[in-house]
């Protein structure tokens, strides 16, 4: 069983290579615990904080995380070969975690995903800015993504703070790139009116 701790620290998953993934992967695939580990230890804080970027469950984003690398061990040997390795573990977590919302029947409401996201978890906004005036920055941030939808959101968080493609981007929320084009721009020019504000 994975262990998913009560605490967890944010990384930013910008410096993931590609290559070293894949070469993880590949000893994962040959059962090499070390090389599961360090996948996990890669992946698990970005998992995280996508999943709490537009579904304030903690319980369940770590239900779905610590399935999801259960299953990669458990299945190791029948892996199949993967290029993107990043890339996989979002969509698969993504549909796993939807899948669970689905199943516990928790209530959603039609407009969820249109809806303004609210409240933010400041320490996880904090984590964007890495200036000077961070704080300062980091509160003006937090109350402008207020305004963003989950769905402007989540292609930000899946753009900027993962560096997934558009066209990654629009494969995992079922959308076209030209969607994921708006859904950034008109996101972007949410925070920057509401920055300068």
């Amino acid at each position: 069983m994975v262990y998913i701790p009560n605490k967890i620290f944010l990384t930013n998953s910008n410096n993931s290579s590609g290559a070293e993934d894949r070469a993880l992967w590949e000893s994962v695939k040959k059962s090499n615990e070390l090389a599961f580990s360090a996948l996990f230890k890669k992946f698990v804080n970005p998992l995280y904080n996508y999943g709490m970027h537009f579904f304030s469950d903690s319980d369940l984003v770590k239900d779905c995380i610590q399935e999801l690398f259960g299953s990669i061990w458990i299945k190791r040997e029948s892996l199949s070969e993967v290029v993107q390795v990043k890339f996989y573990l979002y969509k698969s977590f993504r549909n796993l975690l939807f899948a669970k919302i689905s199943a516990s029947k928790k209530s959603v409401h039609p407009n969820f995903w249109e809806e303004e996201c609210g409240d933010v978890d400041e320490s996880i906004e904090a984590t964007w800015i890495h200036e000077e005036e961070a704080v300062h920055n980091s509160k003006l941030l937090q109350q402008a993504i207020k305004h963003l939808t989950r769905r402007q959101r989540e292609a930000v968080i899946l753009r900027f703070y993962n560096s997934l493609e558009n066209k990654q981007i629009a494969e995992m929320m079922s959308i076209s790139v030209e969607s994921v084009h708006n859904l950034l721009s008109k996101a972007i020019s949410i925070l920057r009116s509401q920055i300068h504000k």
